[in-house]
C-alpha cells in the first residue's frame, strides 16, 4: 500500500490520463496515436502499432448503465457522450456537489503490467481489484478528508480503458468506490 497526499492523486491522475490515456479520439492526427510519455517526457511504452481499421475508436460510455451507477450512488447522474468526431465519456451530477466520473481508454500493445511499470503511479492506496472478464485491472484510492478521489485501470487485450472519480465534501467515499468498481465491471462486460 502506498499512501500520498491528495494533491499528488488529482495532479497523478490527470498526468497519467493525458500521457497514457488519450484515447477516444477517431480522427487519425499524430496525437491520437502517439506514444505515451512519462512525467519526464520518455516514451513508456508503444500503443497499438495496428492501422487505425483494428483498434476501432470507441466511446466507453456505450458500455455504462448510468442508471445502475447512480443508484449506487444514491444520486443520479448524466451521461455525456461527445460526438463521434469527438467522443467523451463523463458522468457528472444533476445536484450541485455529487461525484463526477471520466472514463477514457486506449489499444496499447504491451498491456496494464508494462504501462504501470513504467508510469508515475497516482496517490493514494493501491489495489489489484479482481474484474471478471478483464486481464488486469489497479485501483487508486485517496481520501485526504476534504476530497475523495478514485483512479481505476482496467485490461481487456489490448485495450487500457481508466476510469476518475472525484468527489468533494461531504461525500460517502465507500458509495463513489462501489459505483467505480461497477464502472469497471460493465466496461469489462462489454468486452467480452
Amino acid at each position: 500500500m502506498t499512501h500520498r497526499r491528495p494533491t499528488a492523486l488529482l495532479l497523478g491522475g490527470l498526468t497519467t490520463l493525458s500521457a497514457l490515456l488519450a484515447g477516444c479520439s477517431s480522427d487519425d492526427s499524430p496525437s491520437a496515436h502517439a506514444t505515451p510519455t512519462s512525467a519526464a517526457g520518455s516514451p513508456t511504452g508503444s500503443p497499438s502499432s495496428a492501422p487505425s481499421a483494428a483498434a476501432p475508436t470507441l466511446n466507453p460510455c456505450d458500455a455504462v448503465d448510468v442508471a445502475a451507477v447512480s443508484r449506487v450512488l444514491g444520486s443520479k447522474l448524466t451521461k455525456e457522450t461527445g460526438t463521434a468526431a469527438a467522443p467523451r465519456c463523463t458522468l457528472t451530477p444533476v445536484e450541485k456537489g455529487g461525484p463526477a466520473f471520466d472514463l477514457s481508454y486506449l489499444w496499447f500493445d504491451q498491456g496494464l503490467e508494462a504501462a504501470w511499470s513504467s508510469m508515475q503511479v497516482p496517490a493514494g492506496t493501491v489495489s489489484r481489484p479482481t474484474v471478471p472478464g478483464a486481464d488486469d485491472a489497479r485501483l487508486v484510492v485517496n481520501d485526504s478528508g476534504s476530497a475523495y478521489a478514485v483512479t481505476a485501470f482496467l485490461q481487456n487485450g489490448k485495450l487500457i480503458q481508466s476510469v476518475n472519480a472525484l468527489a468533494l465534501a461531504p461525500y460517502d467515499g465507500p458509495k463513489v468506490l462501489h459505483a467505480t468498481k461497477l464502472l469497471l465491471r460493465q466496461l469489462s462486460a462489454s468486452r467480452s
